[in-house]
């Protein structure tokens, strides 16, 4: 069973435009919970800029973007990329989402 959203800690609100977004990093999914130190507050901020990047391919109703892994390759995705989930302003998971830094 895959890990369901439970909890998850603000880094900071980014803006782009007229949309406006909560960056935060999951704490507490419903299989694991984050050590504390983690993630590094350089792979906050990366993540933030990441985000920042890719906030036009976000849903209409996300609110939140909340980290579940930092960045990461998978089988199913090679491409170097944060897992995140999307949230909506009930703090419901509208979808999950894989972001790669724009170079």
């Amino acid at each position: 069973m895959a890990a369901r959203y439970v909890s998850s800690q603000l880094i900071q609100n980014v803006q782009k435009g007229a949309k406006t977004v909560a960056v935060e990093f999951v704490d507490k999914t419903t299989t694991w919970t984050r050590p504390a130190g983690f993630p590094s507050t350089s792979a906050q901020s990366e993540f933030v800029q990441v985000v920042k990047d890719n906030i036009n391919t976000l849903q209409s109703t996300t609110a939140t973007v909340a980290m579940k892994e930092s960045e990461h390759q998978s089988d199913k995705d090679k491409r170097m990329h944060y897992t995140a989930f999307e949230l909506d302003n009930n703090r419901n998971v509208v979808r999950t989402s894989h972001f790669v830094q724009q170079k």
